[in-house]
């Protein structure tokens, strides 16, 4: 009797064992709530400017190739390329040696037609005394008279060759037009230049010029004494005032826009390269991290948590760059949106806040 009861007291000891097990199982595999560890983002509204952004170039306020006025063999160079020069100063000096003889024959020719017209006065007076006399024969007079005129003449002829020899000789010596800078040098000592030849390119860096082009919806905003923003890469922004807008658009149907701008230091050169930002208007909205908008499908959101629970709200974008997203919808100055793992996750999930 006792073994019959010692066995069911095991039989019982074991069952009630199993059934915890199973109990345990059972409960091991229930699935547990999910949640998704976030980090937050306590938006702040701001005014956004929208903004339309192009390339262009710098050129020169005023950029010339300078060329001689006369011909002949280079003498002297006063410059090199850089230098800064001022207006009228020389910048190089073309032997003057033919231009000096030319000079010296005309003046010898004019001394002489001086002499010969004082000779020819003389004899003049003389006629007129005996012609008034009738003790000579009109026609006699008045060859005199003519030849005298003709004198004068040839003295008034020569002293206009004077001049423009005096003229040449002068442009012997090449000058500044303005003033600026060397940019090239096209010539060295020794060598033969004609009117055609280029010899330095002078250039003015302040004030400085930026073009651009635009398509024919923002002329609005540019029009002549607008204001317009330029980035530089490596010297920053700078402000410059549209003075010229092209009266005609290219083949591409853009319009081509300058703008003058101040450039004391000459850190900005013709030729280098900038982003021109044209001020469209301002919006208020939200700037956040990129990481917070989700692209799903053609639309953008962003998950506000609330509550311990994740919503999606769709979003515009209003301004992109340099890892923030400048966004409106249906959002609030102080609400949070999710950050880390945003990308994750679905509606109505519960969120844990790291």
């Amino acid at each position: 009797m006792r073994k019959v009861l010692y066995a069911i007291g095991i039989f019982a000891l074991l069952f009630a064992l199993s059934c915890q097990r199973q109990a345990q199982k059972t409960s091991e595999q229930q699935p547990r709530e999910r949640k998704v560890v976030v980090s937050l983002y306590k938006l702040k509204s701001e005014e956004v400017p929208i903004q339309y952004a192009t390339k262009g170039y710098f050129e020169g306020e005023k950029d010339v190739l300078l060329r001689p006025l006369v011909s002949g063999r280079v003498l002297n160079l006063f410059v090199e390329e850089g230098a800064f020069v001022k207006s009228g100063q020389a910048l190089l000096k073309i032997d003057p040696a033919d231009y000096e003889n030319v000079l010296g024959q005309l003046e010898a020719q004019l001394a002489q037609a001086r002499a010969n017209y004082e000779n020819l006065k003389s004899v003049s007076e003389r006629r007129k005394f005996l012609f008034e006399r009738e003790l000579i024969a009109r026609e006699e007079f008045e060859n005199v008279q003519t030849q005298l005129k003709a004198q004068e003449d040839l003295i008034r002829s020569i002293q206009a060759q004077i001049a423009n020899a005096r003229l040449n000789l002068s442009r012997t010596s090449l000058t500044a037009p303005f003033s600026g800078y060397i940019a090239q040098r096209f010539v060295n000592v020794g060598d033969y230049i004609t009117p055609q030849s280029q010899t330095f390119r002078l250039v003015t860096l302040d004030p400085i010029r930026f073009v651009f082009q635009i398509p024919q919806e923002y002329l609005p905003y540019a029009k002549e004494g607008s204001k317009v923003k330029i980035r530089v890469e490596a010297f920053g922004e700078y402000e410059g005032t549209v003075f010229f807008v092209s009266p005609t658009a290219d083949a591409n149907r853009l319009i081509t826009i300058k703008a003058r701008l101040k450039n004391p230091k000459g850190d900005l050169k013709p030729n280098m390269y900038g982003e021109a930002r044209l001020l469209l208007g301002v919006e208020k909205g939200f700037a956040v991290p990129e990481q917070a908008v989700v692209v799903q499908g053609n639309k953008k959101v962003v998950w506000k948590i609330q509550d311990g629970t994740a919503q999606p709200v769709q979003v515009e974008v209003i301004k992109q760059g340099q890892g923030i997203v400048y966004i409106k919808g249906e959002l609030q100055e102080g609400d949070s949106i999710a950050l880390e793992n945003a990308y994750v996750l679905q509606q109505g999930v519960k969120v844990e806040v790291r």
